[in-house]
């Protein structure tokens, strides 16, 4: 019972171990979730037959089980051991999800869907209880000067090694069925492997101490959630996460039903593009959380939010282009840019909350956060599903004709804009997300005026990193010029005063 006991104070070497198996419990937990989510679940949910409006509703499983933060909170107030709760609570839901992999073994076909739905909610419920309750523990265990730091080290880390195992997975699930086989093996297989991972998770996230939580009064619920809806400099936060959340999960499902059906992409092309953009992510988390040490997370989330909206907006345009390697390549590009604006977007929205609740009081704060942001979640996806079938129905196209009748008769058109079945979703999500972004610009004016310094020192980051190759491959100057100069074109759009400090901001609410 001692080693999951709150400990009152942590020495170096306690909380250097405990960083140790906080990294690796990252990697752990991200292989789990990279090989049982996206689209692996999705080709999988389709391979059943599973519906527009099913793969709503499996999206929303996670979101809807938010609701089960309140009693959650009133466990950790009563019985004050978040290492206890969250360890236990994750067992659960790793084994539901192995319980899962029997499904289509024992049941027969009519009888698969209700059965994987039934399990994957109680994954997503036990879940969602672990989740809770690590989220304070994390908050008081890691180290306040180094917070946004440690979690873009560890996304890195999870980043990097999940690409590599999700790649194998998408090449498995099309290998099999080209040799004869079925595709359900293959992914019994993968989820398998995600299941095993999840396991050797639990010995990790064993080994991180937590911190004594400090002593309190034991207070009514609504006493619990009143603050972080009453607090000044908190709620603005949840208002932004609410909505980002929404415009998100609005689109979020569908990225591979656009690829698959639209498209008619390989398991392994639609794999390897969410690799190429997981990449690019863990190389851009490191470098998005000095920024959020430098600046702040909120600048990040402002520069960073707007690149990911641009993304989603090219989407629908896509379907314009007539030859499939320009496809191909828009498709690589989209989904570059998208991976290094994500990493921002997720190491901000990741992070903001926690960053803002109070410590001792993290759990109800960000249990109240991630019930609001779930709400919104959950809705997304089932409104998003529900409205699909009725969106395929719907066509919006914009024609631009030019005809000339001097000599010979031309007559030339063009078709700027056609919209039609998913593509109104993509626009729907931009709109709300540029309403997110605009919540963020409502924040407390200290905080403005720093995505110009942002923007600069991003594009000193990538001179200073471009340099360095550029001279050990050339050594002809001209070469190097040629290479810096799109960097040094755009930076003269900011201004030459460069931020070497972080400056004083004003506190939220203040």
């Amino acid at each position: 019972m001692a080693f999951w006991r709150p400990v009152e104070t942590l020495d170096d070497e306690a909380r250097r171990r405990g960083l140790t198996a906080f990294l690796a419990d990252g990697v752990c937990s991200q292989v789990r979730e990279s090989l049982q989510s996206g689209p692996l679940l999705v080709g999988y949910a389709l391979l059943l037959g599973v519906s527009n409006g099913g793969i709503g509703l499996l999206a929303a499983l996670g979101p809807l089980t938010q609701i089960l933060q309140l009693p959650t909170v009133a466990l950790i107030e009563r019985w004050r051991a978040r290492k206890v709760i969250t360890w236990w609570a994750a067992l659960a839901s790793r084994a539901s999800w192995a319980a899962a992999l029997a499904v289509p073994w024992i049941l027969p076909p009519s009888r698969r869907i209700p059965a994987l739905f039934v399990c994957l909610t109680l994954a997503a419920a036990f879940g969602t209880v672990a989740g809770a309750a690590w989220t304070p523990w994390m908050r008081d265990f890691l180290p306040e000067h180094a917070l946004a730091r440690a979690f873009a080290r560890r996304m890195a880390a999870a980043t990097a090694v999940s690409a590599v195992l999700v790649l194998a997975a998408g090449h498995t699930v099309d290998a099999l069925p080209r040799q004869g086989a079925s595709s359900l093996p293959a992914y019994m297989l993968v989820f398998g492997v995600g299941v095993l991972a999840g396991l050797v998770g639990l010995l990790f996230l064993a080994r991180i101490p937590e911190p004594a939580m400090p002593p309190s009064v034991r207070r009514p619920w609504r006493d619990i959630f009143r603050p972080p809806l009453a607090d000044r400099g908190f709620r603005p936060v949840m208002i932004f996460l609410a909505c980002w959340t929404f415009a998100a999960n609005l689109t979020a499902p569908f990225f591979s039903v656009y690829l698959l059906r639209r498209f008619g992409l390989p398991m392994a092309w639609v794999v390897g593009l969410t690799v190429l953009s997981q990449a690019t992510t863990a190389l851009a988390f490191r470098w998005w959380g000095a920024m959020a040490d430098r600046f702040d997370l909120r600048t990040v989330l402002r520069v960073s939010g707007a690149g990911y909206l641009l993304t989603l907006a090219t989407w629908p345009f896509v379907d314009l282009l007539a030859s499939d390697i320009l496809v191909v390549t828009l498709l690589v590009v989209i989904h570059v840019v998208a991976g290094l604006t994500a990493a921002g977007v997720n190491l901000g929205t990741g992070t903001l909350a926690l960053q803002v609740a109070p410590r001792g009081e993290a759990a109800a704060y960000l249990a109240t956060n991630a019930l609001v942001s779930g709400m919104a979640a959950a809705v997304a996806p089932i409104l998003a599903g529900f409205s699909a079938d009725w969106l395929n129905t719907q066509r919006l196209t914009v024609t631009i004709q030019w005809s000339s009748t001097w000599g010979r008769e031309l007559a030339l058109a063009v078709r700027p804009l056609d919209f039609h079945g998913l593509d109104f979703l993509w626009a729907a999500s931009v709109v709300i997300g540029l309403y997110a972004v605009h919540r963020l610009l409502a924040l407390p004016a200290g905080e403005r005026g720093l995505g110009r310094a942002l923007v600069a020192a991003m594009l000193d980051e990538m001179r200073a990193r471009v340099r360095t190759p550029i001279r050990a491959i050339s050594t002809v100057p001209g070469v190097r010029e040629v290479v810096e100069l799109p960097y040094s074109l755009v930076a003269r759009l900011v201004p030459e005063r460069r931020l070497t400090q972080r400056p004083k901001t004003q506190a939220p609410g203040a």
